[in-house]
């Protein structure tokens, strides 16, 4: 076995029920991972902003794929190796789509996250959890006006906290107007938008090639739809035992849940007792 890159989605796969704490387990596992050569990479919906607190408990990273791959960061040497964001001018308009329908979202530009100050009660009770829900607080920023923090700036994704079943078609048909988009969810009633052509397979592809690494020599984790391309892609690719159908489908083994570090118990058995 030759794994030489690992790649992990967040919420309900690396990450505690909690949406905030990385199990000591998988903290554990990915260190000596890490001492044998192996390179990490969170592959996330969320962007830096909401990324680096996972980062500084597992205390290291090599990089980090955001907004369900809009951009690869090179975490130690601080750059972008690899971006495609969506327009400014499509951004706006999909702004004003959003709160015509009231709808509480965040917007990610260039790793950080914002919320319009007016709307942040109705982002609040969307929070996964009083720990999330601490975290986001420290970590968001809150303009008054979006469209005039964003103005000239191309954006990462859109994260829809919550669209009602009954507003979901129209949503979509209304957004996709705007232009090229691609729509995916990490739970049951998010949706989230990106440049057309994102997805966190495409994102990990290029830091693979980046790295001069095949899909036979890449390890991924994931539970969710927003992971589907990365998990078909990769060699070693892991459904957590929580995952939902599509995301098992995708994958090509399975691992425990993540209330249970199906992280780290994975790493061990396929990467330490391998060495």
């Amino acid at each position: 076995m030759n794994i030489k890159l690992i790649a992990m989605d967040m919420d309900g796969t690396l990450l505690d029920a909690n949406h905030v704490t990385v199990p000591q387990r998988n903290i554990t596992a990915l260190r000596a991972a890490s001492r044998l050569g192996v390179a990490l990479a969170i592959a996330s919906g969320r962007t830096w902003s909401l990324i680096s607190d996972a980062v500084e408990q597992l205390g290291l990273m090599d990089y980090a794929l955001v907004g369900n791959g809009a951009a690869v960061r090179d975490v130690r040497g601080r750059k972008r190796i690899y971006e495609k964001c969506m327009p400014n001018a499509q951004a706006l308009d999909i702004i004003r789509i959003l709160q015509s329908h009231r709808l509480p979202f965040e917007v990610y530009c260039a790793g950080q996250n914002y919320v319009e100050r007016g709307d942040v009660d109705l982002v609040r009770p969307h929070c996964l959890s009083p720990e999330f829900t601490a975290l986001f607080a420290e970590k968001t920023l809150f303009p008054e006006k979006l469209a005039d923090a964003l103005a000239g700036r191309d954006v990462e994704k859109f994260n829809i906290f919550h669209v009602p079943l009954a507003e979901r078609e129209q949503v979509e048909r209304e957004v996709l107007a705007t232009g090229a988009l691609e729509i995916a969810n990490a739970f049951a009633q998010n949706m989230e938008l990106a440049a057309g052509g994102v997805n966190k397979g495409t994102a990990l592809q290029a830091l693979a090639a980046h790295l001069g690494l095949g899909p036979e020599q890449v390890m991924a984790f994931g539970d969710a739809g927003n992971d589907l391309e990365m998990l078909s892609w990769a060699g070693w690719s892991f459904a957590m035992d929580n995952a939902s159908p599509q995301a098992k489908a995708a994958a090509k083994y399975r691992a425990a849940a993540n209330t249970e570090a199906g992280v780290g118990q994975a790493v061990e058995k396929y990467v330490l007792e391998q060495a």
